[in-house]
């Protein structure tokens, strides 16, 4: 099924979409000026010229990796789509939380964050657990999803 990666305020939304390996994403516009998306990603390199609404084709992702997003017209916005050959993926809410409903067994997590300097070992866990709580902490490799206070001064800096 084909999933959807907005961009609203001038920022891409959600922040990271994670995707199975094969799936169809289209890049609706919901800003009333034209966005140009691209990606010089390994995983997936493409481009969708200044545009409005929703384009016609999604964009097909099918290698693993991570795609890092941005737009030719506005610098500071960044997004990524997480692609993987892994039978359950989940993305955190803004407090680092997420869930996965799993059958009985035994699976290895990884962890990945765009802002990382390093990333989390992985980890093997087994299901059914009464209360499997995982705490992954993470060194941050620097902030990112402000635009630059020149351009906040600007008034683009509304809703951060």
């Amino acid at each position: 099924a084909a999933m959807a990666l907005d961009q609203k305020s001038r920022e891409f939304v959600p922040h990271v979409l994670a995707v199975r390996s094969g799936t169809p994403v289209y890049f609706p516009n919901s800003d009333a000026i034209k966005h140009h998306v691209y990606s010089f990603s390994a995983a997936k390199r493409f481009e969708i010229k200044l545009y409005s609404g929703v384009p016609r084709e999604p964009v097909l992702f099918d290698r693993p990796g991570i795609v890092a997003l941005g737009c030719n017209i506005h610098d500071w916005m960044l997004g990524y789509v997480y692609v993987s050959d892994a039978d359950y993926l989940a993305v955190s809410d803004a407090e680092g939380r997420w869930t996965l409903d799993l059958p009985d067994g035994r699976y290895r997590l990884s962890f990945w964050h765009p802002d990382a300097a390093e990333q989390a070992p992985e980890q093997v866990v087994s299901v059914p657990a009464a209360e499997l709580m995982l705490k992954v902490e993470l060194k941050a490799r620097f902030p990112t999803g402000k635009p630059p206070a020149n351009l906040q001064n600007q008034g683009y800096g509304d809703g951060f």
